[in-house]
């Protein structure tokens, strides 16, 4: 019995560095990690999803076949990164609701200072309170 629970407890070095490299490539993908080579922090949200789903399919084809470690792992990895991935999309949609809005909030702003600088609205607000 000690024998299975040894083996349970075992991770395979080529499992464990596929698992972190997909992890990595995600992390970087979401911004959350400078480039090694670059120093770059770059956003691509697709590859990061891309990532996540292999890691996911991984999971999945794995199942049945993992030492208790090897599940761990692979589960914590891939819960984080759907968090830290859903954050990352609701930051997104949130800093691009902000920019439409103050865009519209600009553009309604130079719509009123030319209704107030054109000559016709003068007269018309004028005629309106006689």
């Amino acid at each position: 019995m000690s024998e299975n629970k040894s083996t349970n407890d075992q991770v395979d070095a080529h499992f464990f560095n596929i698992v972190v490299s997909l992890s990595q490539s995600a992390l970087f993908s979401m911004g959350k990690l400078s480039h090694p080579q670059t120093g770059k922090v770059e956003k691509n949200m697709d590859l990061a999803r891309v990532n996540i789903d292999i890691i996911q399919m991984l999971k999945e084809k794995t199942k049945g076949n993992l030492s208790v470690k090897e599940k761990e792992i692979i589960t914590d990895s891939l819960m984080n990164l759907q968090l830290t991935f859903a954050d990352e999309m609701k930051k997104e949609s949130s800093e691009k609701s902000k920019e439409s809005s103050e865009g519209i909030e600009k553009s309604e702003g130079t719509e009123a200072s030319k209704e107030n600088k054109n000559p016709e609205n003068t007269e018309s607000e004028e005629d309106s309170e006689k």
